[in-house]
């Protein structure tokens, strides 16, 4: 939150681009740190359903204000209209997050983070399918390339590893993989509203349905009541977490598109994975395999082609995709 009135208040001592910069820095510091957050969660008790609800009600009230604001300053009032249309993107982000956080029991958060880049394969599907101005793409070299090297890169990860006849490693790799695939659709419905309202308004109340949706599921398969037992660390963790990678860091990326462009943003967010890999090796002693991390290398290199390919339409239909801003 400091860094956030941070930025405010600095924002006439700053140029334009430095702003653009400190945001896009936030941003990805906060997606670094979720997964290994999340298994750290898991590791003191905490379930994925019951994080989940008060993680992702942390980062949206957090977002609140700036709703408001935002709906003052356009004058602007919510319709029932407008709340009903975001409770299409909220279904698939729902399932994203479940299935992401459940993932954790079983793999850990340098490996899940590569993974889950496997997210452009299955929004390239949906564009191709849905859009049809934009199948262009798949008559550029450099965009197909980029895919074959994610496919291939995303296989690695899932087949190339030394715990494979392990069924619940893979029923994590499964997890991760329909998270991956959530993301997309999420990516894909919510950008359209996101045009209409912007990005705060959406995101604002997409995140309220959001955090509805995950409260009847700790309600009934979480322990809403385990913060009594839990340390004041993993407390401190569980709601710091869901302000920084949620509330704070989708707010911050969006400040960074509007000032750097898409092409930078999401070119940026392919690092995130490396970050994690540290971070992970230090707080968990995970490490990954020479040929995990070769294929992590490639999905991310796959990635950055087709957004090189992308480069030149203003739509971000696949490069949101790359995000893991569910935190």
């Amino acid at each position: 939150m400091g860094i956030l009135c941070g930025l405010v208040c600095s924002e006439r001592m700053m140029t334009e681009r430095q702003m653009g910069m400190m945001a896009l820095l936030t941003a990805l510091v906060s997606w670094t740190m979720s997964s290994p957050f999340v298994k750290y969660l898991v590791q003191n008790g905490y379930d994925p359903h019951t994080q989940n609800f008060y993680r992702y009600a942390a980062g949206t009230l957090l977002v609140m204000p700036f709703l408001w604001m935002r709906l003052r300053q356009r004058k602007q009032n919510l319709s029932w209209s407008l709340v009903r249309r975001c409770t299409g993107p909220a279904i698939p982000n729902i399932v994203h997050q479940v299935s992401w956080v459940s993932a954790m029991w079983w793999i850990y958060p340098a490996f899940a983070a590569f993974l889950t880049k496997s997210s452009v394969l299955f929004a390239a599907a949906m564009v191709f399918w849905l859009f049809p101005e934009e199948r262009w793409l798949f008559r550029s070299a450099r965009f197909v390339s980029g895919l074959i090297l994610c496919l291939a890169g995303t296989a690695g990860l899932a087949l190339w590893r030394p715990d494979l006849g392990s069924a619940e490693v893979n029923v994590g790799v499964a997890l991760v993989l329909v998270a991956a695939a959530a993301w997309a659709v999420y990516s894909v419905s919510v950008k359209r509203l996101s045009r209409e309202v912007g990005s705060t308004v959406s995101f604002g109340i997409v995140g309220v349905h959001t955090t509805a949706g995950l409260f009847l599921i700790a309600l009934v398969w979480g322990d809403l009541g385990h913060w009594r037992e839990a340390s004041w660390q993993a407390n401190a963790v569980l709601i710091g977490s869901g302000m920084l990678c949620i509330g704070l860091a989708q707010t911050m990326y969006y400040v960074a598109l509007r000032t750097l462009g898409v092409a930078v943003c999401a070119t940026m967010l392919l690092t995130t994975p490396l970050g994690t890999m540290v971070v992970s090796r230090f707080w968990f002693g995970e490490e990954l395999t020479t040929g995990q991390l070769g294929s992590g290398l490639m999905l991310l290199a796959g990635g950055a082609l087709t957004l090189l390919a992308k480069e030149r339409t203003s739509d971000l239909r696949i490069v949101k995709a790359t995000e893991t801003a569910s935190g």
